[in-house]
């Protein structure tokens, strides 16, 4: 039956594998390059995905990365207290020593607060509170309002807070009692992610027709501290004195979290207030930005930050992280922001095309094992690389600042390593049935030429085989019955002959495939047996697996006779010629009818041998050549020189037997002794 022809999938998989997983490779990295373009709002703004749809991805691979350094590097928590930021908090024991919720809480309680950071010789001062509204009609409500207005007036560097109008919603700007008295008045509000966290600032906003910027809460208080103005430097960042302060793609900076709230120096506004025997020390104050702001669990402004819930990777580093999720107080937001502009490392990514190269290198890192090594090295391979674009990242952000596309990376590499691993298992499942295809065209040119056993002995080691025609040392075995012309006529009927030849074939068949030869060709009654191709053992154990084979055929003939007798079959006798030399062996005939051949002088010899048999008077001859390669196993009896016919030169022949037992020669002829 003919083979199944391949399909142009499977034919592609064989022919075209390399350039399909290029191919996926490139079609993976251009999907997950396009996924992180980022997209531009109705409005002409990135604030929705400044990393287009990859934005939520790496926005928690940078949490990851904020997560790691604090877990690593505790050396690094000590940043937020050595730096000159103090946050007034107005905390769960400020509101239990006060008696008051904090939304009533007199205006001159907050006047004492800037009084005391004031009198202590802080810098710049920051009130993050909404003083939008009087603090009450009563007439002390309304002398509250007037202290707290002179403890802004009386001091230098304020800063007060008001919040923008968004979505409908109007801006809540302080009174003018408050806001005459300030040295600044900067907005509160505070750009959210899509998950609702809080990872960056916007510095500055100045909109068509306002005559002025509008500065934010931190950047007033950078401002003032430094003594400097904070400019636009390129279309993507804004120069503080010499500080360059780079922004994301939708306009914000991108906060450097000194770490797990508090992560600076506080006091709590009852120590202050409340408890007249608590030491504060001026220290905490002088020449500092110090913040006022609600800190209590139930503050108006906690949000979610990088640090808002513990991620297992990061408690694998330090096993005291706390477990329960902790949001942080928008003034130290604040805090971290003002931080940021004037201390902190300016966190920044780099440029779109360098991001999508580094995704395509890690791509290409990751395709090597997918498509070179075996399947379990090639996954570990995969984790390596994932573990190493995350120490890689880790590192960058850590020493340098830079936010690599870690999620994007990770995001492609996972993407691509089950699509690699399928293109690779449909590969090798094409190549298996084009092979199986080759084995079955082999197996059917074979059958028509050899045994069954030859033929799986030849598929096996098809890349030691060449069928095209070669030139090599074989030992040829012929064997032909004695006088069959006349035990055929004698017969009742060819049926009979038919069946009695039969079995002496199929024993011998038998004899000549456990010996590893094969019939090459059926002659008549004759046999012509073939040691040596198309499978070479070696020509020594070739001549000495073709002598046992001759000899047991000849045993065979003689217990087939015993088993005949007296069953009407004929007694009969072989003659075996057997010759080792060079002969040219290989596949010849029509595309119908193909045949395994054997050609040249080797195989003439052997065949007159065989027909010598009779006149020598011997049941089996062997050429010179092949009693040289017998070995002492062998007992081999010269017979002279005989003429053989058909050849002018006269040959050298031997008869032969063994010493030892039939099992023991075998075992020695298989053995190559």
């Amino acid at each position: 039956m003919a083979a199944r022809r391949p399909s142009f999938l499977s034919h592609l998989l064989r022919r075209r594998y390399w350039a399909l997983a290029v191919g996926l490779t490139l079609a993976v990295w251009a999907s997950v390059a396009l996924a992180m373009r980022p997209l531009r709002e109705a409005d002409g703004g990135y604030e929705g995905n400044p990393y287009g749809l990859t934005t939520s991805l790496e926005n928690r691979a940078l949490d990851l990365l904020f997560q790691l350094r604090d877990a690593r590097h505790h050396e690094l928590r000590g940043r937020g207290l050595q730096e000159p930021v103090t946050i007034i908090e107005v905390d769960e024991r400020a509101i239990r020593a006060s008696n008051v919720r904090l939304q009533k809480w007199p205006r001159d309680w907050y006047a004492k607060l800037i009084d005391r950071a004031r009198e202590g010789g802080a810098k710049v001062v920051g009130l993050d509170l909404y003083l939008s509204e009087e603090g009450g009609t009563s007439d002390v409500d309304k002398a509250a309002d007037q202290t707290l207005a002179d403890s802004i007036n009386a001091t230098d560097n304020i800063v007060l807070v008001q919040k923008l109008e968004a979505g409908g919603t109007p801006a809540i700007v302080p009174l003018d009692e408050f806001a005459d008295g300030a040295t600044a008045v900067g907005f509160a509000d505070l750009p959210h992610d899509s998950d609702s966290a809080v990872r960056s600032t916007m510095l500055v906003r100045q909109r068509p027709g306002e005559p002025q910027p509008q500065f934010s809460f931190a950047a007033a208080l950078a401002q003032l501290y430094s003594g400097e103005e904070l400019k636009p430097d390129t279309d993507y960042s804004f120069r503080l004195g010499e500080r360059v302060l780079p922004l994301r793609t939708d306009g914000t900076m991108q906060l450097d979290f000194r770490g797990r709230p508090p992560a600076f120096r506080t006091v709590s506004a009852a120590d202050i207030l409340f408890n007249q025997g608590a030491q504060v020390p001026d220290d905490l104050f002088r020449d500092r930005i110090v913040l006022i702001g609600a800190t209590n669990n139930d503050a108006p402004d906690l949000f979610f930050t990088p640090f808002y819930e513990p991620m297992s990777l990061a408690r694998l580093f330090d096993r005291v992280l706390p477990v329960i999720p902790a949001r942080m107080p928008g003034v130290e937001i604040h805090a971290n922001a003002a931080a940021t502009m004037l201390f902190g490392r300016a966190l920044t990514r780099p440029a779109y095309g360098w991001q999508i190269a580094l995704v395509l290198l890690a791509l290409v890192l990751a395709a090597a094992p997918v498509f070179y090594l075996r399947a379990f090295l090639a996954f570990a391979c995969v984790a390596g690389i994932a573990v190493a674009l995350l120490a890689v990242s880790a590192w960058a952000f850590d020493a340098r600042g830079l936010i690599l596309p870690l999620a994007s990376s990770w995001l492609a590499v996972g993407v691509f390593a089950p699509t690699g691993f399928a293109l690779r298992y449909a590969h090798e499942r094409a190549v298996r049935e084009e092979k199986e295809a080759e084995r079955a065209q082999i197996m059917d040119i074979f059958s028509r030429c050899v045994s069954t056993e030859v033929a799986e002995e030849l598929w096996q080691r098809r890349d030691q085989v060449a069928l095209g025609g070669e030139s090599r040392v074989v030992t040829i075995v012929f064997t032909d019955i004695r006088g069959f012309t006349t035990l055929s006529e004698s017969a009742k009927s060819s049926a009979e002959v038919v069946t009695w030849l039969n079995d002496y074939f199929s024993r011998m068949h038998n004899i000549i495939s456990f010996y590893g030869g094969h019939i090459n060709k059926y002659i008549g009654d004759g046999l012509m047996i073939v040691f040596g191709a198309p499978v070479d053992r070696g020509a020594r154990l070739e001549a000495r697996a073709a002598t046992i084979c001759g000899l047991k055929m000849l045993e065979e003939v003689e217990r087939m006779n015993v088993e005949w007798a007296g069953t009407g079959r004929p007694h009969i006798a072989i003659g075996v010629g057997i010759h080792t030399g060079e002969a040219t062996c290989g596949v010849v005939g029509a595309p119908g009818r193909l045949e395994y051949t054997i050609i040249g002088d080797t195989v003439n010899l052997a065949a007159r041998l065989e027909s010598t048999t009779k006149e020598a008077g011997v049941p089996v001859l062997v050429s010179s050549a092949t009693a040289e390669l017998l070995g002492v196993d062998y007992e081999t009896e010269p017979l002279g020189d005989v003429k053989v016919k058909g050849k002018t030169e006269s040959t050298s022949v031997f008869t032969v037997r063994p010493k030892k037992t039939l099992k023991e020669t075998r075992a020695a002829a298989l053995a190559g002794n």
